[in-house]
């Protein structure tokens, strides 16, 4: 092909352009990808040339995620190839189209697609969409925050050192994708952690944001968070994930409610209201979790293993928290919350940055004391259940806690170090308010599950409770300490 007629061809940043990528993302995978590349070229035998190559599929790998996102990577290389690709050769493009498509997606099944087959040298562009599929992992956060820090060789394996200081899963998906590079490399990956120091300003969002891109970042950690917790919480060898999983969504409607304003007439509205549904689907089989963590601690196996009917007592608890695993694979399965998936990825990818072109920002400071000061009020009219009785009394005080502590956690950034003290003190507050409501659940379940549980266990429930009761006053009153309250409410003032 001579070079007018590849000159005659859309280039790199117009196509970006013209599909509307979302280039924030796809030059930093670029980047990590090239940083792999220049690290670990020479041992893995990668000619230079291999480099122009993997920077166009890096740049272009999501470029159809306005034209339909469920099926980006094929609509993607479609339009590379028929669009053509300005200063590259037909031959670079096809190898270009066949890298982008290997960014994500079943190894077995793209390694038979036939994009890759009618390659020349299809193991060139499996060694490339190696070197994507990692770099695209690091950046599984849409945040920016991924850096290799070094690159070191072993006898089986090269040893990545990364920094990922905002969504530490970056690591843990980038492994998971990490499948193609141990099939089509003689040397394997390892995705180490960065341990110590730290890089400079790691803070998601700082003053001067537009409020739009302060949305897109809170929310795409928050349900990214979800998605990496599914497989584990479907598992359901460890309680975390699914622990992990409603906080995360819990805090994904909190960013939804807070910025409610220059969400309006997105599809923000509809992803909240799915949320809130599946989390109080996903309540039940994490309240029998913590049962049954605190059932087995050791501390109180030792208490009670010789009282009369224990072991079959504990034995019902964790069947039920089995037949409750169950709920969660249902729920949680790709194909239920698929539709969810591509409902927020088009609200992050392709409704804000748009709407962000147009609308005009409200500062974010602003925004952050408005919502944050209205939500304080709203901890103050309730302050009354405190004293409560009620278990529905203290955990309705318990949640709307929770609530402005994660406002202060979002914005701590942006309205300065009081902020952050003032979160830390809810959290004090909030969190005897869980262990309470952990006690609550526990009895109420103890005392409807058939078979009768101990009473030295029922009595150390309720201890407990009143334990943290005690603990609730100390926190309140450092809370609600008047000279802290007068330093919140002047940096809280218009």
């Amino acid at each position: 092909m001579s070079a007018a007629h590849r000159a005659d061809k859309l280039t790199i940043e117009q196509l970006c352009r013209k599909y509307d990528n979302e280039d924030a993302h796809t030059r930093h995978v670029t980047t990590l990808a090239l940083r792999l590349f220049g690290a670990t070229r020479r041992r893995l035998k990668l000619p230079a040339a291999d480099r122009a190559i993997l920077k166009a599929a890096s740049r272009l790998h999501d470029i159809a995620y306005s034209v339909n996102a469920s099926a980006h990577r094929e609509t993607g290389a479609s339009i590379v190839l028929r669009e053509g690709l300005g200063g590259y050769s037909d031959s670079d493009r096809n190898l270009i189209a066949a890298v982008m498509l290997l960014h994500s997606g079943a190894v077995p099944a793209l390694r038979r697609h036939r994009l890759i087959r009618r390659l020349p040298d299809p193991q060139r562009a499996l060694r490339l969409g190696a070197l994507l599929r990692v770099s695209d992992g690091l950046d599984y956060g849409h945040q920016q925050d991924a850096a290799v820090k070094s690159v070191e060789f072993g006898a089986e394996a090269i040893r990545v050192t990364v920094r990922s200081s905002r969504f530490p899963y970056n690591i843990e998906r980038a492994d998971q994708k990490s499948d193609l590079w141990w099939s089509v490399f003689p040397l394997g990956i390892e995705l180490i952690p960065a341990t110590g120091g730290r890089d400079a300003d790691p803070a998601l969002l700082r003053r001067g944001l537009h409020v739009l891109e302060a949305a897109r970042r809170l929310l795409s950690l928050q349900f990214k968070t979800v998605l990496i917790n599914a497989d584990g919480a479907m598992k359901g060898k460890s309680p975390r994930p699914l622990h992990d999983i409603r906080v995360a969504i819990r805090r994904t409607r909190a960013v939804l409610r807070a910025f409610r304003g220059p969400l309006a007439g997105t599809s923000a509205e509809k992803i909240s209201r799915v949320l809130k549904r599946l989390n109080r689907t996903l309540g039940p089989p994490r309240d029998a979790d913590v049962l049954v963590v605190f059932l087995t601690n050791d501390d109180v196996q030792r208490q009670f293993a010789e009282e009369p009917g224990w072991a079959a007592f504990v034995r019902r608890q964790i069947c039920r928290q089995r037949q409750q695993l169950r709920v969660v694979r249902r729920h949680l399965a790709e194909r239920k919350i698929a539709a969810l998936k591509l409902e927020m990825g088009r609200l992050l990818r392709l409704e804000l940055p748009r709407l962000a072109k147009t609308a005009p920002s409200v500062p974010l400071e602003k925004l952050a004391r408005r919502h944050l000061r209205r939500r304080l009020n709203r901890t103050r009219d309730l302050a009354r259940l405190r004293h409560s009785k009620s278990s529905d009394d203290l955990h309705r005080l318990r949640i709307t806690l929770r609530r402005a502590r994660y406002l202060g956690e979002f914005f701590s950034p942006v309205l300065g170090a009081t902020i952050g003290e003032l979160t830390e003190r809810i959290h004090d507050a909030e969190r005897s308010l869980a262990r309470i409501h952990d006690a609550d659940v526990g009895l109420q379940r103890l005392l409807s599950g058939g078979l009768k549980p101990p009473r030295s266990l029922v009595s150390l429930l309720k201890q407990r409770r009143r334990e943290h009761l005690a603990k609730l006053d100390k926190a309140w009153r450092r809370l609600n300490h008047p000279a802290f309250q007068r330093a919140v409410r002047r940096r809280l003032r218009v």
